[in-house]
């Protein structure tokens, strides 16, 4: 089927609030690869989840569809963490973590989430710090690990996680639970994405990202750091632009 997207995240958030996360990843992912053919992304995702929905269809106990989704995802699918190139930005582009079936916490749970959503299995996002996470289930479901093969993840494991990623003493909070929507997930994919090509010294792409950042967001630091991008490439009306904008804001940093 032929796809098109629209011309921004913007476009796509304005004309639906609630977008399926997966079009928003597309969306970031053809502004940084404009020969994505989206239609072959979502039709490879709906072929996926097929044997999802006939699963789904004879139990709904919430751990019986982690067992599910995990077994699906990670034992036949392939799926897994990548650890060893985590933050290569081919992990933070949809195509690409379906295509090497690799990819880090949240660009999984975008794909966890997106065969889940099409087998009629309820799948929200979790902005855990640092890890992002989904709970299967609803309210009263279970949360998982896409990172690591779609492990439940317990109190215990919970607490645990909250303190390796915040430290020792960072402690689980009701707020590190919550569900997040589309657009919160986008803003961390694009978040993710620029500190991958930053990483690279990918200036170019990183000044992309930034700005989709400043659209999604308004925040003063993504327009800091788009104009000190602006200016490694030389495009030194730009970053006065962006500078002094970031400069005459009260929060600034100075």
């Amino acid at each position: 089927m032929i796809v098109r997207l629209p011309a921004s995240l913007l476009s796509l958030f304005a004309d639906a609030p609630d977008a399926p996360v997966e079009r928003a990843a597309l969306c970031i992912a053809a502004d940084l690869d404009p020969a994505l053919d989206a239609g072959a992304v979502l039709n490879q995702l709906d072929d996926w989840s097929e044997p999802l929905a006939e699963g789904a269809a004879r139990d709904r106990a919430p751990e019986a569809l982690a067992a599910l989704v995990g077994t699906h995802l990670y034992d036949h699918l392939g799926f897994a963490g990548d650890e060893a190139t985590y933050y290569h930005p081919d992990n933070s582009l949809l195509h690409r973590v379906l295509g090497r079936r690799r990819g880090i916490p949240i660009t999984l749970a975008v794909v966890m989430m997106a065969l889940c959503r099409r087998a009629g299995i309820e799948a929200e996002g979790i902005g855990f710090p640092g890890h992002f996470l989904v709970r299967l289930g609803g309210a009263e479901g279970v949360y998982v690990d896409p990172f690591f093969g779609g492990r439940v993840m317990r109190p215990s494991d919970l607490d645990a996680l909250s303190r390796q990623v915040t430290g020792d003493a960072g402690r689980m909070r009701p707020e590190h639970l919550a569900p997040v929507g589309s657009r919160a997930m986008a803003v961390r994919m694009l978040f993710n994405l620029k500190g991958a090509y930053e990483r690279a010294g990918d200036a170019s792409r990183a000044l992309l990202v930034c700005d989709r950042l400043v659209e999604l967001t308004g925040h003063m630091e993504f327009v800091r750091a788009r104009g000190l991008h602006a200016l490694t490439l030389g495009a030194h009306a730009a970053a006065a632009d962006d500078l002094t904008r970031y400069l005459a804001h009260p929060g600034a940093r100075r």
